[in-house]
């Protein structure tokens, strides 16, 4: 009796593949068919019933595994990419909020320069060499 059991495949770009292959390490059966024999003897039918049991609990058991490894592997390709993307996240937020306040300096950098609308006389001394590099004296 041959059973076909999935197995994981990773293929060269990097897709999880689900594969079915002829698997024949699996224990065989004590018949080579599985159909119930005429025999009258119990005991017979119940080893070979209990014997096809064993073998589609055992290919239950590898498909399982196979589907956990998948499940597995996937779930945490998942969260490491929301780690990445929450990562980048506080590290875009950050040079948004700096920029921000790079903006806000450089508004009240122009209203203080916009000072000199009145004219350089009646401006402020600090504004002047703050922003425009002259020193008054008066």
């Amino acid at each position: 009796m041959i059973l076909k059991i999935p197995s994981l495949a990773v293929s060269p770009s990097g897709n999880v593949m689900l594969e079915v292959n002829n698997h024949q390490d699996l224990p065989k059966s004590r018949t080579s068919s599985p159909d119930v024999s005429m025999s009258t003897d119990s005991q017979t039918e119940t080893l070979k019933l209990e014997d096809e049991i064993n073998l589609v609990l055992q290919a239950l058991r590898v498909s399982q595994d196979a589907e956990y490894r998948l499940a597995e592997e996937l779930l945490f390709a998942q969260k490491k990419t929301f780690t990445s993307i929450w990562t980048n996240r506080d590290a875009l937020l950050s040079a948004v909020s700096s920029r921000v306040d790079q903006i806000k300096r450089e508004m009240r950098k122009l209203k203080d320069m916009e000072e000199v609308a009145k004219g350089f006389g009646r401006t402020f001394k600090d504004i002047l060499k703050e922003h425009f590099g002259l020193e008054v004296g008066r």
